[in-house]
């Protein structure tokens, strides 16, 4: 077993409360324990029950193996306002008495930011770079934490909220350095990716001017995954039902290529009944007008705004669900080999919702689908899309995979897989929608260029609200942030934006729009079409970006 020490502060009202005055850690204090889960080695979530008492967060787990600790935490306000954050501890043996919480994030994060120095070479910054005084504030904030806990010991050996609040304050500091890190390595990685300079360095040539970059992938000098020739590409999914004169403008000035999504349900509302007709409009577009590449899926994918209803009647029925879904691929993919050179053919079978499968069946699946696909269209390039790439999902669901572990696994099992998509939900971090950093973007983005396949991102907002507000000034920048550390990364193929909308009066999420009531593009989607200008013209960042902005 874990325990953690906690104290919920009120800054408004002075200084932190004595030791014995903290309070449960409840799902509305600052600490969420409801969406916490313990995690093993390689970020693996293992079975565990978190729970809040007075003062404490309780980890019970059936391992005695040391394990750490993520859990959603609002953070006290910074440059850019209140914002929350899934953060995690490092891998703690048990013990015990309790670690403090607090001091256990601060240790994780400026670990992290240590490590990434290290994997971005960015150790050659000034020594008064903003960026390197933020970091060195923390690590001195992380050590007056130290002597403080050992100072301020309460008589029953307890954390002291004073050592707490010097936590927190090494926490927001490691904090708001990630933020200054990630924007010096956009600022140089960004340039060195869309002009060819960086695939030059990996091959050991000297990068000319301007340089060339035109040859197979090859493997990092570090051996972080693989470095990619030519640009990455961009482009805003379509809705297969907005065919319209406004949306093919946007979409010829947003879009290297067309992504289209083939949602099962569209495709076959009615079983042995398919409906092609939006799809074939789109395709012939795209190859006789706007001659554009068609990158098309997932052809089979359990979302529950993908399954045809009729489908569910064979959820129970795994060999004959396995047939309707031979015949799916097979009926699909010979329609438009001729037409699509790329093909997502599942999406999120390691998230293992809606239709559930055991293991085995996971990878049966997979390995029937994609052979069946490389014998239907022996030239096209097939890749697998993993949701939920973060992996705080799992424990709420005991039969899913964390995305990195499910495509090793597809990997040692010898499926060949020429690239894979990494779906990302990406939005701002709020108080009221905890989320991800920069830092933890690109982190992940890294981890899964280890497979050492080409990534496609394929990025989407959280699920659509009545009601939502639209995206503002702030949301809009920090998103174009997030386009730029994804094109910026070594391995990154593609990143596709796909808009999502709920349709009037139900409950499921479609494709959104690209354009407004008015004809225009969306302002989300004009952030698409400058990054893909940037890209097309090689050229650096126009101004630096402020971390925190």
């Amino acid at each position: 077993m874990l325990s953690f020490a906690v104290f919920n502060h009120d800054k408004a009202t002075g200084p932190p409360p004595a030791a014995d005055t903290a309070q449960p850690a409840e799902p509305g204090d600052a600490w969420h324990v409801r969406d916490a889960f313990m995690f093993g080695p390689d970020g693996i979530p293992v079975p565990a029950q978190v729970r809040a008492e007075a003062g404490r967060i309780i980890c019970e787990k059936a391992s005695a193996e040391a394990a750490g600790l993520s859990i959603p935490f609002a953070a006290p306000a910074d440059q850019s306002g209140d914002r929350g954050l899934v953060l995690a501890t490092c891998l703690l043996p048990e013990r015990d008495e309790p670690y403090l919480l607090s001091l256990e994030l601060a240790r994780q994060r400026i670990m992290t930011l240590l490590n990434k120095l290290e994997d971005w070479q960015l150790f050659d910054l000034p020594a008064d770079d903003p960026a390197f005084r933020a970091l060195e504030a923390a690590r001195l904030a992380f050590t007056r934490a130290l002597v403080s806990h050992r100072l301020n010991r309460s008589p029953d050996g307890g954390f002291s909220a004073e050592a707490d609040r010097e936590a927190r304050a090494a926490l927001e500091l490691a904090t708001h350095a990630c933020d200054l890190i990630t924007s010096s390595h956009i600022r140089r990685a960004f340039p060195d990716r869309v002009s060819g300079a960086g695939y030059l360095i990996a091959t050991g040539k000297e990068p000319s001017n301007p340089p060339v970059a035109q040859g197979p992938a090859v493997k990092s000098q570090n051996d972080s995954g693989l470095v990619l020739a030519g640009k990455p590409a961009v482009a805003a999914a379509v809705n297969p039902n907005q065919f319209s004169a406004a949306t093919q403008q946007v979409l010829a000035q947003s879009s290297d290529f067309l992504a289209l999504p083939m949602a099962w349900r569209e495709l076959e509302p009615d079983e042995g009944r398919y409906s092609f007709a939006p799809t074939d409009r789109w395709i012939e577009w795209a190859v006789r007008r706007a001659k554009m590449i068609v990158s098309a899926g997932p052809v089979i994918s359990f979302d529950k705004s993908d399954v045809p209803d009729w489908l569910y009647i064979w959820e129970h029925d795994y060999e004959t669900l396995r047939e309707v879904i031979y015949e799916h691929v097979k009926n699909v993919i010979t329609r438009y080999r001729r037409t699509v050179p790329r093909w997502t053919v599942l999406s999120g079978l390691n998230r293992n919702e809606n239709i559930q499968l055991t293991f085995e069946q996971m990878m049966d699946l997979t390995r029937m689908v994609m052979l069946l696909s490389r014998k239907l269209h022996p030239q096209g390039k097939m890749q697998i899309e993993v949701s939920h790439p973060f992996g705080s999902e799992p424990p709420h669901r005991p039969r899913s995979l964390p995305g990195t572990l499910y495509a090793e696994m597809v990997q040692q099992a010898g499926i060949g897989v020429d690239a894979w998509t990494v779906r990302l939900e990406l939005e701002r971090p709020k108080p009221d929608r905890i989320g991800r950093d920069l830092m933890q973007l690109a982190a992940v983005l890294d981890r899964y260029a280890l497979l050492d396949r080409p990534i496609a991102v394929h990025a989407v907002p959280p699920p659509a609200e009545p009601d939502a507000p639209p995206l503002g000034a702030d949301d809009l920048d920090w998103l174009g942030r997030a386009f730029e550390i994804i094109v910026s990364r070594p391995s990154v193929v593609s990143l596709v934006w796909a808009e999502r909308e709920m349709p009037p009066g139900g409950k499921r999420s479609v494709p959104g729009s690209l354009i407004e009531g008015a004809g225009g593009a969306k302002p989300i989607i004009t952030a698409v079409s400058q990054l893909r200008k940037r890209i097309r013209e090689g050229k650096p960042l126009a101004a630096p970006q402020q971390a925190g902005a």
